[in-house]
């Protein structure tokens, strides 16, 4: 099975680095920019996507919408493919819990897959959530070719342990707004992963 694994657009909290887990904002004029870029880019492409599975919040749903409209694809709203639970630091700058917080920040963002912010979940049960999506959508063969629109932080962890066979090195594999990455799941194994392709952003305007 291939899939296209997508990052929702630009939000109002990834301009002014506010984290977002399980909140939401909207999308900026950038995002929207972004999001048209995608399509025409996948349109482009020829994936040939034969269905969309989307995270509920609000900024991956939209991006999901409009990949649906644009490739001719069924959608299907998925909760398990929703970002890494923030909890408390939900809301808050990450300037400002790097500055008063910089043993928390670092192991969130930089080194500990397994740190679990207060009220939140570790980025290791975000990624093995959308993992034990993955592989049962495999199995299940009913599809070729997928596309699923998810989020940054858990894309990361999601990517290295299918890459690595470990999530150690996740800060490795930072996808950009409205990039992708494609890769193939061959019996449950990863292969050929190409991770955070945003060539078609590179034009647009800030």
């Amino acid at each position: 099975m291939k899939v296209i694994l997508v990052r929702h657009a630009e939000t109002e909290w990834n301009l002014n680095r506010i984290i977002q887990g399980h909140s939401d904002s909207i999308i900026t004029p950038r995002g929207m920019r972004e999001t048209s870029a995608l399509v025409t880019t996948l349109v482009e492409r020829a994936y040939p996507i034969e269905c969309i599975y989307s995270s509920p919040l609000e900024r991956a749903w939209l991006m999901g919408v409009s990949l649906a409209e644009g490739l001719h694809c069924p959608l299907i709203m998925e909760p398990s493919l929703k970002e890494q639970a923030f909890g408390l630091f939900e809301g808050i700058a990450s300037e400002r819990l790097t500055r008063c917080n910089p043993d928390d920040a670092n192991a969130l963002f930089e080194r500990d897959a397994n740190y679990c912010p207060p009220a939140g979940e570790t980025l290791a049960q975000a990624s093995h959530r959308i993992i034990h999506f993955l592989h049962n959508l495999q199995e299940a063969k009913e599809y070729q070719t997928v596309c699923i629109v998810s989020h940054g932080h858990v894309s990361q962890g999601v990517l290295a342990q299918l890459k690595e066979g470990v999530i150690d090195n996740f800060p490795r594999y930072a996808q950009p707004n409205a990039s992708y990455s494609v890769f193939e799941l061959v019996d449950g194994k990863c292969t050929g992963l190409r991770w955070g392709i945003s060539t078609h952003l590179l034009k647009l305007e800030r």
